[in-house]
C-alpha cells in the first residue's frame, strides 16, 4: 500500500514539474503608447501569456494605482527564467 501511495507522489510531482516548464516566450511588439486617462494611471505594457498550449499576445493598457509607497517603484509584468523555465512576474509595487 506504501509503495502505490509513493508512486501516485511521484507521479503527481512529476506531472508538475513538466507542466510548470514553458518554452521561451517571443519577443515582444512594439506598441504604440496612447495618452493617459489621467494622472494615477500607467502603461502596463503588452506581454505574451501562455494560454496551456503556445503564447497569445495581451495587448497594453493603462493602469490604476495608488502611490502607497514613498520609497518603492511600480515594476511592470514581465516574464523571468526560473529554475523550472519561465514564469510571469506580476506587475506591483516594489
Amino acid at each position: 500500500m506504501k509503495q502505490v501511495i509513493l508512486a501516485g507522489v511521484v507521479l503527481m510531482g512529476l506531472a508538475g514539474t513538466a507542466a510548470a516548464q514553458y518554452p521561451p516566450p517571443p519577443a515582444l511588439y512594439q506598441e504604440a503608447i496612447p495618452y493617459s486617462p489621467g494622472p494615477r494611471y500607467v502603461w502596463q505594457p503588452g506581454h505574451w501569456q501562455w494560454n496551456g498550449y503556445s503564447y497569445v499576445w495581451v495587448r497594453g493598457h493603462h493602469v490604476m494605482v495608488q502611490p502607497r509607497y514613498r520609497h518603492r517603484h511600480w515594476a511592470h509584468g514581465h516574464w523571468a527564467q526560473g529554475p523550472g523555465g519561465w514564469v510571469w512576474v506580476h506587475p506591483g509595487w516594489r
